[in-house]
């Protein structure tokens, strides 16, 4: 799906526990998207760098994100993914969306938390990437623990997202937020 120019799909994603870049990862295998694994030095492990985590993310802090292999606008999408900590975007994302938000053509977005809903963080995403979303989705730690019920969730959003690419216009906005891949507009 990523190799015509015209086609190609980037994910841009933060991950701490692992949980988001599997999905990043499973997004990538299936479309054949390039990956930018994004790095924050200021979030270690232990008690302290989780709490300096959650407080820059409720202030709305952006993180000092390393330099980044890959031109976002040079993908006809790009698809950025973040866990969601306290009802938040990590400061990484948000150093992120701040940095490349007016070069992406197309994005869309996923969170991974232990039960927020996506409906709540995706916005704050899509007023710093100056853009709406063109799909998004998120995966609670119930689905991400189910096979049957993720793979279906990830099955629908990669065909969200193929479906987008695909269209001529402006496309719709597609959110999936039913456990087994159900598509609301």
């Amino acid at each position: 799906m990523s190799g015509e120019a015209g086609e190609r799909i980037l994910v841009a994603y933060y991950s701490v526990t692992g949980n988001t870049a599997r999905v990043a990862r499973d997004i990538a295998r299936l479309t054949g998207a390039d990956l930018e694994p994004l790095r924050d030095p200021d979030y270690g492990a232990g008690f302290s760098g989780y709490l300096k985590a959650i407080v820059d993310a409720v202030c709305g802090r952006a993180g000092r994100i390393g330099p980044l292999r890959h031109t976002p606008r040079e993908y006809a999408l790009t698809v950025v993914g973040t866990p969601i900590w306290a009802r938040h975007m990590t400061p990484a994302v948000r150093a992120y969306l701040k940095r490349c938000g007016a070069d992406v053509r197309n994005i869309a977005f996923f969170v991974t938390s232990g039960s927020t809903d996506a409906s709540c963080i995706v916005p704050a995403m899509e007023t710093l990437a100056g853009r709406k979303g063109i799909a998004y989705t998120g995966f609670t730690a119930t689905e991400l623990a189910d096979r049957a019920v993720y793979e279906a969730k990830l099955a629908g959003f990669v065909e969200a997202l193929r479906a987008s690419l695909h269209f001529h216009g402006t496309p719709d906005r597609v959110v999936l937020q039913a456990p087994l891949g159900g598509t609301s507009t």
